[in-house]
């Protein structure tokens, strides 16, 4: 099992890769084309980070929650929710990957490049439905299918990537239905291009 990386101390330079943040605008781009977004809508952004796809959506709902299990990730998002003035986005610290759940039920569930550090992918899946509204919308964003080569540091991460038709078999055996994966990003790093899936689906 890979060691699970330090994202306390990622977080101090997080927002300082131009990379990072253009990827989070494409992704937010994706899933605005891809999901009717409503202003009575309540949001769920799991593995929130520092906020970047968080801060982003939250123009575009009622009330976004970025949920996340590194303190130092947070408290990014706290002070950049504070500098700002948002008065819709609310901080959760909760570990998915031990089975610490947020609360509430949402209309919609997000998530952007965190697939690959969880274990068991499945088992989160179907434990989110019980968090969507009848009809709700889940979007989740991860890397297309790569040799490994995309992280420099390897810790914590479970998955190389995944195929669109993963990520679709995923959610359907979890029960949801309309999926729909289309190719949100291409990060181009090492002078190699990496596609960044985004798959959306709902819950009934």
């Amino acid at each position: 099992m890979t060691e699970k990386r330090n994202f306390d101390l990622a977080a101090l330079v997080w927002d300082e890769e131009p990379r990072r943040v253009q990827l989070a605008m494409d992704i937010v781009l994706a899933i605005k084309s891809s999901v009717p977004l409503s202003t009575e809508w309540d949001g769920l952004d799991i593995g929130c980070g520092t906020g970047l796809v968080t801060l982003q959506l939250a123009p575009f709902l009622r009330n976004i929650t970025g949920l996340d299990s590194s303190c130092g990730m947070l408290d990014k998002l706290a002070e950049k929710v504070k500098i700002s003035g948002i008065k819709n986005v609310r901080s959760v610290l909760r570990d998915l990957a031990a089975g610490e759940m947020p609360e509430g039920k949402y209309h919609l569930i997000t998530s952007a490049m965190t697939l690959h550090h969880i274990t068991e992918i499945e088992p989160l899946l179907s434990s989110l439905r019980a968090f969507l509204s009848h009809g709700g919308w889940i979007a989740l964003a991860d890397l297309a299918t790569e040799d490994g080569s995309f992280h420099d540091d390897p810790s914590g991460v479970f998955h190389h990537g995944f195929s669109a038709t993963e990520l679709t078999a995923m959610l359907e055996n979890c029960g949801y239905s309309h999926v729909s994966v289309t190719t949100a990003a291409i990060i181009g790093k090492n002078e190699k291009a990496y596609p960044v899936l985004l798959a959306t689906a709902q819950a009934f």
